[in-house]
């Protein structure tokens, strides 16, 4: 009895106590950390030099910092990116981009197969751009570019919905190979609303599944690259590249915290960023087969995603990282994206349009005619017409964001395959 009263007591006390605040997220980037970008990363004609990859561009570049020059409300740049965009990496057949473009080749464009998430940022932030700036062109070029997205990076294999990295070089006969990090959930719930179609929906469902199965190693993390057998089974690591948690793998948790979902990759990645048993904190890789840890650390745009994965378990994460912190173009674009995301609106669900109902047989009208005679010639009083439920069309389910807190790769592809640059 002795034991539960003072169990009580200290209940109460405790219940007395001042509750300590979350930690807050690292705070919104101001206007100094976009000049930072643009004058390390932003090319004279509007292109973003990958500093890290032989001062290539690629569409992810692209996409990444449209995003962050509507963030600043920085349009003249915002159409400097775009307009070179459209202009260079055009593909014939689609409105997607050519994922690689290498300034020191007569060509330019040295593969024109496109990289998933470099059009579904492009996509993303021409939409918010025409809603911000009043610009009706912008959406419509968002809309094609999603329509493309869905028709030829989408799929169904096996009784899940899956989105390809690029159009080609993904599918044989071992099976289909996806990379998670591309799931970039805000953008593809926002690319629902230009482009109403039930997929969306189902890529995030199964790509939420998928990462919860593609746990491995001792510390339960997806690789950068997946496999999807053929025959069945489970997803397995790929032998095309090393089966690393990586310079891939590292934007599931942000993109899980940026939409603040709840899967297994993001405690994970929390447990071992956080482990200390590293010698380098937090690593920038963990071997999945071997468990061997780089003996470096992971660079500033790591550190931010190990940052603002803490500050999702109401951790607090010290002074916040800048673009200065970065040694590359990378790492200076995970940074912003970590700066930026928590101060975005969560997008609502996906939208899912209505299923059309199936026109009745001949049979059914027939028969529903007969009924009604029969109604009306024994003399049943007329049934009231039930209101019709209202319906409300893409145009009007408009998406919830505010962007403007502080407002007033494919990354390789084996040898021999198209595809991007070799990993980082």
């Amino acid at each position: 009895m002795k034991l539960a009263a003072m169990l009580h007591a200290l209940a109460l006390l405790a219940a007395l106590l001042p509750t300590p605040a979350l930690a807050a997220p690292p705070p919104p980037p101001g206007p100094a950390e976009w000049q930072a970008y643009v004058r390390r990363y932003l090319a004279p004609e509007g292109r973003i030099i990958d500093t890290a990859n032989r001062g290539i561009s690629h569409s992810e570049g692209q996409g990444y910092s449209m995003l962050f020059a509507l963030h600043f409300n920085d349009r003249a740049r915002f159409d400097q990116m775009w307009n070179w965009t459209r202009r260079n990496l055009a593909r014939p057949g689609d409105s997607l981009s050519a994922w690689r473009f290498d300034p020191n080749s007569r060509a330019g464009v040295t593969d024109t197969n496109n990289a998933t998430d470099g059009d579904i940022f492009i996509a993303w932030s021409l939409l918010m751009a025409a809603e911000r700036w009043e610009a009706p062109a912008y959406r419509e070029q968002a809309q094609r570019i999603t329509a493309d997205i869905l028709r030829c990076c989408v799929i169904e294999f096996r009784g899940r919905t899956l989105l390809l990295p690029g159009i080609h070089g993904f599918e044989d006969s071992q099976g289909v190979v996806i990379n998670l990090s591309y799931y970039a959930f805000p953008a593809l719930r926002a690319l629902s609303r230009a482009v109403p179609d039930a997929r969306w929906a189902a890529l995030e469902r199964d790509g939420l599944q998928l990462m919860r199965e593609a746990a491995f190693g001792r510390w339960r993390l997806p690789p950068d690259w997946l496999l999807l057998p053929a025959h069945g089974g489970p997803p397995v690591a790929t032998g095309r590249w090393p089966n690393r948690f990586a310079w891939d793998a590292v934007r599931v948790p942000l993109n899980l915290a940026w939409q603040q979902l709840d899967a297994t990759p993001l405690p994970s990645a929390r447990s071992f960023w956080d482990s200390p048993s590293h010698t380098q904190r937090p690593p920038a890789w963990v071997d999945l087969n071997t468990g061997a840890i780089a003996p470096y650390p992971g660079h500033a745009g790591v550190r931010s995603i190990h940052a603002l994965v803490r500050s999702r378990f109401g951790e607090r994460t010290g002074a916040p990282l800048g673009v200065a912190d970065a040694p590359d173009y990378f790492g200076a674009a995970l940074v912003l994206q970590t700066r930026i995301a928590p101060h975005m609106a969560i997008e609502p669900p996906a939208l899912v349009p209505p299923t059309p109902a199936t026109p009745p047989s001949r049979t059914e009208r027939l028969m529903g005619a007969a009924q009604a005679a029969w109604s009306r010639w024994r003399g049943d009083p007329a049934e009231e017409e039930a209101e019709p439920l209202p319906v409300i069309t893409p145009a009007q389910a408009q998406w919830a964001r505010n962007l403007h807190a502080e407002q007033p790769q494919v990354r390789g592809v084996a040898a021999g395959m198209r595809g991007l640059a070799p990993p980082r």
